[in-house]
């Protein structure tokens, strides 16, 4: 996924997130998994594994785009 600077979930001045737009997204993609018949055991393998992306990113020093 591409968060570009114009994109709802882009980074405020602050450097926080939009949590609600998160929020939504978050959401948006669980409903839609659900309705494509994943099960809940499967959208937490997929959670995890984007967990453990993430934290590799963070170990290498991956900049945040």
């Amino acid at each position: 996924m591409d968060v570009r600077t114009d994109s709802p979930l882009a980074a405020r001045p602050d450097g926080s997130a939009d949590r609600r737009a998160v929020g939504i997204l978050a959401r948006s993609l669980f409903r839609q998994m659900r309705h494509q018949g994943y099960s809940p055991e499967q959208i937490i393998t997929l959670s995890t594994e984007l967990l453990q992306l993430v934290r590799e990113d963070l170990a290498a020093g991956v900049p945040e785009q």
